[in-house]
C-alpha cells in the first residue's frame, strides 16, 4: 500500500495524501527519538517542513522509498537548524561540533526501529482496524479480544457468555475473514 512516484510527479491528490501521512509519521518518529526535548508544536513544524522540501526534490528522486530517505535526512537537518538557532539566540554562536554533543539531542539507538518500519508497522495497524470493522461482529469481539487484548478463551467465553469450543470456531472464522479483506501485502 505504498505510493506509487509516477502519481505524486502527475499531482494525484490521493497519492499525495497517503504520501504525506507517510512522511509525516516518518518525520515525526525521527524528530520524537532524535530530539525529544523540544516540544511537540516544534516537530510538528519539522515534519511540515521536510515534507515541503522533499516535495521540492519530487521530480529528481526515483522512487518513494527516496522519498522516505529523504524525510529523514531533512527532518534531521532542520532539528540541527533549531538547534543551531537556539545556541545562537543563547549566546553559543549556533556551533554545534556533532548532532550527539548537542544536549536534547539523542543519538539514534541503533536497536531503535527505522523510522519507515514504525510507519509501515502503523499502517498496517490501520488496515486490520479497519478490517476488523467489516468481519461480523460475533467474530470480530473474539478476535480483538484474543489477538489484542489477550483474554484466553476460557474469559472470552465467560465475557461473552459463549460455549469454551465456540471460541476456537470464531477465532478461525474471524481470521479466514480478515484473510479474504486484507491485502496480502498486510500479512
Amino acid at each position: 500500500m505504498d505510493v506509487e512516484i509516477e502519481q505524486l510527479k502527475a499531482g494525484d491528490r490521493t497519492a499525495w495524501n497517503r504520501a504525506w501521512e507517510i512522511l509525516y509519521a516518518i518525520s515525526l518518529s525521527v524528530c520524537c527519538s532524535t530530539a525529544s526535548t523540544l516540544n511537540h508544536q516544534d516537530h510538528e513544524d519539522v515534519a511540515a517542513e521536510a515534507i515541503t522540501e522533499v516535495i521540492e526534490y519530487i521530480e529528481k528522486v526515483g522512487s518513494f522509498e527516496e522519498c522516505k530517505k529523504l524525510v529523514v535526512t531533512i527532518s534531521k537537518n532542520r532539528l540541527l537548524d533549531r538547534f543551531r538557532k537556539q545556541g545562537t539566540l543563547k549566546g553559543g554562536a549556533g556551533k554545534v561540533e556533532s548532532l550527539e554533543a548537542k544536549e536534547g539531542f539523542d543519538a539514534v539507538d541503533p536497536n531503535q526501529e527505522r523510522p519507515d518500519v514504525v510507519a509501515m508497522k502503523g499502517e498496517r495497524t490501520l488496515m486490520l482496524k479497519e478490517g476488523l470493522k467489516q468481519i461480523p461482529e460475533q467474530y470480530r469481539k473474539v478476535v480483538e479480544d484474543f489477538y489484542l487484548k489477550g483474554l484466553t478463551q476460557q474469559e472470552i467465553a465467560d465475557r461473552h457468555v459463549l460455549k469454551i469450543g465456540s471460541i476456537g470456531v470464531y477465532l478461525q472464522r474471524g481470521l479466514e475473514a480478515l484473510h479474504k479483506i486484507l491485502p496480502k501485502e498486510a500479512g
